[in-house]
């Protein structure tokens, strides 16, 4: 698995590869949260949320995914570290559940690195090519 941040002016991007799907969408997550608040490290797992998505294809999926861990950031005031995700495709969608572990944002233990506006659908990519899937986002700040 890799994580490569991209630079850009007003948006901040990542690449994630892997060489499983599910395991995408978790470093996809990690990577979020590292750009939000510049490590893991100290989040504990204290709760744990499940959600579920459906889309037409896996840039859908994965835009749903991120937006959701922005809303659960920014509504819930929650941030996580442990993730469990399991993608299907049933009929002519793609069916996604996860599990988030992690616990309430505390400003005196959780330092932001930066602040997220929204996840884009610019440059929003997800493919598999050579057996590795690797997704690219870009986030506005």
């Amino acid at each position: 698995m890799a994580y490569k941040p991209l630079s850009h002016t007003a948006e901040i991007g990542f690449e994630v590869s892997s060489m499983d799907l599910n395991k995408l969408f978790v470093e996809s997550a990690r990577a979020f949260f590292r750009e939000l608040l510049g490590t893991l490290y100290g989040i504990k797992i204290h709760q744990e949320k499940k959600a579920h998505f459906e889309a037409e294809d896996l840039e859908e999926l994965l835009h749903k995914w991120l937006s959701h861990l922005l809303t659960e950031f920014e509504v819930n005031k929650m941030v996580y570290r442990q993730f469990e995700v399991n993608i299907d495709f049933e009929g002519d969608k793609f069916v996604m559940d996860a599990t988030m572990g992690g616990e309430p944002f505390d400003p005196e233990k959780h330092k932001i690195k930066r602040h997220l506006k929204a996840v884009t659908r610019h440059k929003l990519h997800v493919e598999r090519e050579r057996g590795i899937w690797r997704a690219s986002v870009v986030i506005d700040v």
